[in-house]
């Protein structure tokens, strides 16, 4: 494996936010403090952080969140108000002869997720070299990779389109790694941006709508299997959230994204396994067991998240909600004459059957009769 650094530069004055963005709450973690998780949780130990306007508050900072200066490199770049470039130069300036790359992360783009740093190096150890971005919805983001060779021509340029007119002229040598991180794209440039940013944080470490879909992209599934599922989604979050108004605690964002990808391998042989390992690799190892049992539940006596995707999957007939009898029915006639077969539908209808009864039990009515109360 390679020997890689990443900078951080959280430098700027953040005038359009308002806020003094490196500090300010994101869901009870600071931007600094994510962004430098980010990269030691991913096994990067050599981290600069280059700062400028209010310096002091950013040290700070870092003792309360018991993140000594040994731990990491902080570079003051006293020429901050000259721009973005004048950091770059700051941490690049800083680095390890002993660095292969190193990563290029703006504090105010705190929402990556470990995948994909783990991800890009998992590439990057595969190529000589190179400039690498990773790619989502065909957009380019951040953190970008940069090999260390280029660091005497970072440091003796001054480009006036900042770092990306640098790196065009090394087009040849850019590489692109494709997740489903929208975090890659999102930054708090205003304080709208920062409410896009918590929302996005809120369904960790779930992905969220748009990282769903953008997996259902990649995998080409077929428009009717993404109909199926984003009704099965809707439905199964309604009825999640009328138990948990019973005394249930059910983790919504898991129900929700495990319910949009339960069928991401529809066709495939074992389809349930493969999704499940397809999400896996995608960064998403908290959603194969929900997609792994909606075909096949292993659990009984039980009402959690992948029950609730498992009966929601069995109640959502194309996009319209049906009986178990209605939504069984082709199955039943289909295997009639194909005993194990059938008995594997049956025990399927009635495990469905007691979930559904219980749930029912709950809630005081008809599944079928509930979709108008969400």
């Amino acid at each position: 494996m390679k020997n890689y650094a990443a900078i951080i530069l959280a430098a700027g004055y953040s005038t359009r936010m308002g806020s003094f963005k490196p500090i300010i709450n994101l869901a009870g973690k600071t931007p600094l403090q994510r962004c430098i998780e980010l990269f030691k949780n991913c096994g990067i130990n050599d981290i600069i952080v280059v700062t400028g306007y209010l310096n002091d508050r950013i040290e700070k900072e870092l003792f309360d969140i018991k993140i000594g200066l040994n731990d990491i490199k902080v570079v003051i770049n006293d020429k901050y108000s000259e721009g973005m470039y004048s950091s770059i130069i700051a941490g690049v300036e800083s680095l390890s002869k002993e660095n292969d790359a190193f990563f290029i992360l703006p504090v105010d783009i705190p929402s990556v997720r470990e995948h994909t740093v783990k991800k890009m190096m998992e590439s990057y150890d595969k190529i000589k070299g190179g400039i690498m971005f990773p790619i989502f919805e065909e957009e380019t983001g951040h953190p970008t990779l940069v090999p260390y060779s280029l660091t005497q021509e970072i440091i003796n340029s001054n480009p006036k389109g900042g770092l990306r007119e640098l790196f065009n002229q090394h087009k040849k040598q850019w590489y692109y790694e494709t997740v489903a991180d929208r975090g890659v794209l999102l930054d708090m440039d205003t304080k709208e941006d920062f409410e896009v940013l918590l929302e996005h944080v809120s369904v960790y470490p779930c992905p969220d709508y748009k990282e769903c879909m953008e997996i259902l992209r990649l995998c080409n599934v077929k428009l009717e299997t993404i109909n199926h599922m984003k009704s099965v989604a809707e439905f199964a979050k309604g009825l999640s959230l009328l138990l948990n108004d019973n005394g249930y605690n059910l983790n919504i964002n898991y129900i929700y994204a495990g319910a949009l990808l339960h069928d991401v391998a529809k066709g495939s042989k074992k389809h349930a396994l493969q999704g499940a390992k397809i999400v896996e690799g995608f960064g998403y190892k908290c959603l194969m067991e929900i997609i792994n049992e909606h075909m096949s539940l292993k659990t009984k006596d039980k009402i959690g998240e992948k029950e609730i995707v498992y009966l929601c999957d069995k109640l959502i007939k194309g996009e319209r909600l049906v009986t178990l009898k209605e939504r069984f029915e082709g199955s039943f006639s289909r295997y009639k004459d194909v005993p194990d077969v059938f008995e594997k539908v049956n025990e399927k209808y009635m495990k469905a059957k007691i979930l559904k009864e219980k749930v029912e039990n709950i809630l005081g009515t008809k599944l079928e009769n509930i979709s108008d109360k969400f």
